[in-house]
């Protein structure tokens, strides 16, 4: 934002008096705006955190500049999301020239598949649609996201724009992006006990969080999660926006084999992809690095600059 004073420069120099330099990038100077509803469904308001490299104009309201925007989907076993969990970490994407929304779906236990797709396709299309007042460059949207949010990232990368996961509002908009981050996302719910698992994810037979999307035990009727296997929808002859995977090689709940599918998936239809295994982590522990943060940066970065 172009900073034009009225008041002309002060240049006042006193002895011992230090002097640093503005920076009008104003890239520390980030905004956090709390709970903006995207959509309304009759379970629920849906919301989303935004942050920004500045907040609203206190005259006008909308939000300066034309920023790429990346939309975070929090991990929950598609079950009751914490969306307000991760917002200090998006602080540093922020600083690299985006804008984050991360964005609330409906749980499973209120709203079984495909509901969370289709809530944050409606979130993609609440930002395009509003991109002026909230400074985005609607050209330039990604999505990222952890656990059953990587899932989300894969479907919504998947099926952009598909007719059957789409709601009316906003429908007039696009909800394909340019490009996804999945960090160890489930895929193919029908072969996850396939890996290593940690048996308390499936001894509780009606707390499995596969069975409760679906609606049905997917040991007994693997079909029914195929609609939500982001393979389904990939193809030699579809276009699919370029992907980067990242997922811990000692993960007790989404075993690796997960990400290993998919990507393998992504090769034999000649997508782009980049796969990173990460050593010694687990579901989301040891994960988060500064190295692995630079790398996702660095991956949008070359998709949305």
């Amino acid at each position: 934002m172009k900073y034009s004073p009225v008041i002309p420069q002060d240049v006042t120099f006193i002895p011992g008096m230090k002097t640093i330099m503005a920076d009008s990038s104003d890239s520390y100077n980030v905004s956090y705006t709390k709970d903006i509803v995207y959509a309304e469904r009759p379970e629920e308001a849906l919301t989303a955190q935004l942050l920004t490299r500045e907040g609203p104009d206190f005259i006008t309201g909308n939000y300066p500049g034309k920023n790429p925007l990346l939309i975070y989907v929090q991990g929950s076993a598609w079950l009751e999301q914490n969306t307000y969990n991760r917002v200090p970490m998006f602080a540093d994407f922020v600083r690299a020239g985006y804008t984050v929304a991360s964005v609330k779906y409906r749980a499973s236990t209120k709203a079984k598949w495909p509901a969370f797709l289709q809530d944050v396709k409606s979130a993609i299309r609440f930002f395009r649609a509003n991109a002026e007042k909230y400074g985005i460059d609607p050209e330039r949207i990604a999505i990222w996201g952890d656990s059953s949010g990587g899932n989300t990232a894969a479907l919504v990368a998947a099926t952009g724009d598909m007719e059957e996961f789409k709601t009316e509002d906003n429908k007039e908009y696009s909800d394909a992006v340019m490009c996804a981050v999945d960090f160890y996302g489930p895929t193919d719910c029908a072969k996850i006990n396939d890996g290593p698992r940690n048996p308390m994810w499936t001894e509780d037979k009606d707390k499995i969080p596969e069975d409760i999307l679906f609606g049905t035990c997917i040991v007994d009727h693997p079909e029914a999660a195929q609609p939500g296997n982001p393979i389904t929808y990939i193809s030699k002859d579809r276009y699919l926006p370029p992907m980067m995977i990242a997922h811990g090689d000692w993960d007790e709940m989404v075993p690796f084999n997960q990400s290993v599918i998919l990507y393998q998936r992504l090769l034999e239809c000649g997508k782009v992809c980049e796969f990173y295994k990460v050593v010694g982590a687990g579901h989301g522990i040891h994960l988060w690095t500064k190295e692995l943060m630079g790398i996702t940066i660095k991956f949008l970065d070359a998709y949305m600059k």
